[in-house]
């Protein structure tokens, strides 16, 4: 079948590579797939294929996760972020599009790399938690992941820094995530950059992803509060420093 040599390929290995490992993270701690996808998708695919990819096998995959996390998701944080990024994440990807691959590919790897140094130093977020704030992270996480699909960490060190237990904060970052995902397909498709090959590709690259979801969960349902956090912000700075050096 000739529409799928591509599989046959180190392109694409490496593209399975990716997706396992953004899956683990994701399934563990209920975030970080657009983090390890689209940087290490962009260096094989560009960063338009990238973002695409990234962005359906995360809504298809990811969102598998979000029956059995809903019911300790919170409103109060959620749909502030959520109607935030209906307006930011157009945005974003209007700049994605249109912006030159070399400098948008630079754009990702950077916002990593900075989400990273923030997590090295062990900053998190201790102001007032209201709508206002949950609207300006989702803002600023909306227009991120329109523009690169790197929009996980704003609202993941808002939500993470919560005194919620961690199941709490793993189902807020997880519905948080996978709204993002649904706000950026749309946008997208409307700019005509979902092709039958990007099509075709995300949905091989689904199977090796919700695998690993399921191999990440059962990881953290064996995990303490103070484990979760820990590891979810040293996988962060773990991916940030690695694509860096890439």
């Amino acid at each position: 079948m000739a529409y799928l040599d591509f599989i046959w390929t180190e392109q694409f290995a490496f593209a399975v590579a990716a997706a396992i490992l953004a899956g683990t993270v994701r399934g563990f701690s209920g975030f970080g797939a657009g983090l390890v996808m689209t940087p290490l998708l962009a260096l094989v695919y560009g960063p338009v294929d990238a973002v695409v990819i990234m962005m359906l096998t995360v809504l298809v995959g990811g969102a598998q996760m979000v029956p059995g996390v809903l019911p300790h998701a919170t409103k109060r944080d959620l749909v502030p972020i959520a109607i935030a990024c209906v307006f930011a994440t157009p945005a974003g990807t209007y700049l994605l599009v249109t912006g030159d691959p070399d400098v948008m590919r630079r754009f990702i790897g950077g916002f990593v790399l900075v989400s990273a140094l923030v997590m090295l130093r062990g900053w998190s977020y201790t102001g007032r938690r209201n709508a206002k704030i949950s609207f300006a992270a989702g803002v600023v996480s909306g227009f991120a992941n329109g523009a690169g699909g790197v929009g996980g960490p704003p609202v993941t060190l808002y939500l993470i820094s919560s005194d919620e237990p961690a199941v709490v904060k793993r189902a807020n970052i997880a519905v948080a995530s996978t709204v993002q995902a649904i706000l950026a397909v749309i946008p997208m498709a409307v700019a005509g950059v979902i092709s039958g090959d990007v099509l075709l590709r995300s949905a091989v690259l689904l199977v090796p992803f919700v695998i690993a979801i399921i191999l990440g969960g059962r990881l953290f349902s064996r995990a303490t509060d103070r484990i979760y956090r820990l590891m979810a912000l040293w996988l962060l700075v773990a991916v940030g420093l690695t694509v860096a050096f890439v």
